[in-house]
C-alpha cells in the first residue's frame, strides 16, 4: 500500500516541480551554511555598532549613531583612513604594473619559464605574518641586513621604523612584494590566451612590439587587470596580518589601517561596539569599491 502511494506521488509531481525540489534540496545546506557565517554575523556586527558595548565595562546600551558620530572626531580613525586609502592606491597600482611586466617576461622566455613560475610563487607561498616579521628583522635599524648593508655603502645607517614616511614605505613595499608573484602568474595566464593569429596578423602588417602591447595585449587582458584590481584593493583594505608583524601600526599611528584599527578596539580594547562601527565602515568602503569595479568592468566588456 505504502509503494503504491508513494508511486502515486511520483507521478502526480511533473519534472519541473522535481527540478525545483532537487535545486532547493542541493542549494539548502549552502544558504544555510552562509547565513549561518556570512548574514548573521554582518546582522550582528551592524547591530553591535549602534550600541557602546565594552566587554570590560560590561556596557551593552543602546546609543543609536553615537559610535559614527565620534569616528570623525577621532584623530587614529581619520589618519588610519588616509593612510589605508593611500596604501590601496599605490599597492596596487604597483602590483599591476610589476605583475604584468613579470608576466610578460615569462610569457616572452623560450626556455626555463616553469622554473621562472615556481620561483616567482615563493613570496606569494610564504605567509604574511612570517614574511612581515621577518622583514622586520631585516629592516631593522640596530641588527638589520639592510640597513648594514646601507651602513657600509655610504656610511649612514637608515632607521626606516622610526620614521612616517620610511614605515609607510616598507608596508607598502612589503604588500607589493608579497603579492605581485600571484598577480603575475594570473596575468601570464591571461597572456597566453592572448590569440598567436593577431600578433601575426600584426607582424605581416608591420607593427612592433610596443605597438602589438597596446592594440593587442593590453586590451584584451584589461578585463583581467579591472578585475585584479577589485581583488586587489579589497585585499589590502581589510588584511592586517603584513601591518601587524611589520609595524604594528607606528611609529605612532602613521601605518594603522582600519583594519588594524578594529584589532585594536576590538581585541585590544575590547571595546566591541566602537569596533563594530568601524568595520561597518570599512564593509560600505569595500561595497562601493566592488560596485564601481563591477561596472567599471562591464563598461570594459561592452567595449572590447
Amino acid at each position: 500500500m505504502q509503494r503504491v502511494a508513494k508511486n502515486y506521488l511520483l507521478r502526480s509531481i511533473n519534472w519541473r516541480q522535481r527540478r525545483v525540489i532537487i535545486f532547493v534540496v542541493l542549494v539548502a545546506p549552502v544558504f544555510i551554511l552562509r547565513l549561518v557565517t556570512s548574514v548573521y554575523p554582518i546582522g550582528n556586527t551592524i547591530w553591535l555598532s549602534f550600541t557602546n558595548t565594552h566587554l570590560i565595562d560590561q556596557t551593552s546600551d543602546f546609543i543609536g549613531l553615537g559610535n559614527y558620530e565620534f569616528m570623525p572626531h577621532d584623530p587614529a580613525i581619520r589618519s588610519a583612513l588616509a593612510f589605508t586609502i593611500a596604501k590601496t592606491l599605490i599597492a596596487t597600482l604597483m602590483q599591476l604594473f610589476l605583475g604584468l611586466l613579470i608576466a610578460l617576461m615569462l610569457n616572452a622566455a623560450r626556455k626555463g619559464r616553469n622554473f621562472g613560475r615556481a620561483i616567482n610563487l615563493i613570496p606569494w607561498a610564504i605567509p604574511g605574518i612570517s614574511a612581515a616579521y621577518a622583514f622586520r628583522w631585516l629592516l631593522d635599524d640596530q641588527f638589520g641586513l639592510i640597513p648594514e648593508w646601507a651602513f657600509l655603502l655610504t656610511g649612514n645607517r637608515p632607521l626606516i621604523f622610526l620614521t612616517a614616511l620610511g614605515a609607510q614605505t616598507a608596508l607598502i613595499l612589503l604588500t607589493v612584494w608579497k603579492s605581485v608573484s600571484f598577480v603575475a602568474i594570473l596575468f601570464l595566464a591571461g597572456l597566453q590566451g592572448v590569440p598567436v593569429e593577431l600578433y601575426e596578423a600584426a607582424k605581416v602588417d608591420g607593427a612592433n612590439a610596443w605597438q602589438n602591447f597596446w592594440t593587442i595585449t593590453l586590451p584584451l587582458v584589461m578585463p583581467l587587470v579591472v578585475t585584479m584590481s577589485i581583488f586587489l584593493m579589497i585585499g589590502s583594505l581589510g588584511g592586517i596580518d603584513l601591518v601587524l608583524g611589520l609595524t604594528n601600526g607606528g611609529p605612532g599611528n602613521a601605518t594603522t589601517t582600519l583594519g588594524l584599527r578594529i584589532f585594536q578596539e576590538g581585541m585590544r580594547f575590547f571595546k566591541f561596539g566602537y569596533a563594530s562601527a568601524i568595520s561597518v565602515v570599512l564593509l560600505l568602503l569595500i561595497c562601493v569599491l566592488g560596485a564601481f569595479g563591477l561596472l567599471i568592468n562591464r563598461k570594459v566588456e561592452v567595449h572590447l
